[in-house]
């Protein structure tokens, strides 16, 4: 879910609480200390819009992505060291973080399309991908075929029999 979106549906949602805190705060019949309680409610309700209106909700916003070039000037870019990954390098990156540090190829496809708008062949993504797992940028799975990630797969060595 785009960060707007959850925004919208997150903002949405509470002024649906605030407004029925409103309406229970002025309902007959209801106690001085349950009034009380539904005004401090309310404030609460106000405090965490105001919060929500200040900070993203979308956690890749707040995240600096050193691997992430596009956006950055020609002065800057001639200052950085080392091999400069690509575009493409960053956006497999920031598709496989969406995607919880793993993904098949069907879900990069995907992912690369939604995320970025861009439409990939699939040797082509492919063919990255390996060549990303070459140079060390991301991982393949040692259990399962087809499954890259961004963490190294914890190789579990086979057990020997002992004899007895």
């Amino acid at each position: 879910m785009a960060g707007g979106q959850a925004r919208e549906r997150t903002m949405a949602v509470i002024s649906e609480l605030t407004a029925e805190l409103r309406a229970s705060e002025g309902a007959a019949g209801i106690t001085e200390k349950q009034r009380g309680r539904y005004v401090r409610w309310r404030e609460h309700a106000a405090a965490l819009e105001e919060y929500v209106r200040q900070h993203p909700l979308d956690p890749d916003a707040t995240a600096v992505d050193a691997l992430d070039t596009s956006d950055l000037p020609p002065e800057l870019l001639k200052q950085l060291s080392g091999g400069q990954s690509d575009k493409l390098d960053s956006q497999i990156i920031t598709v496989l973080k969406a995607c919880n540090g793993s993904a098949d190829l069907d879900q990069m496809l995907i992912g690369l399309f939604r995320r970025f708008g861009i439409i990939q062949k699939r040797r082509f993504l492919q063919n990255k991908l390996w060549r990303m797992v070459r140079k060390g940028q991301i991982h393949r799975t040692e259990n399962a075929r087809g499954i890259f990630c961004l963490d190294a797969a914890k190789v579990r060595k086979p057990q020997t029999k002992r004899e007895s």
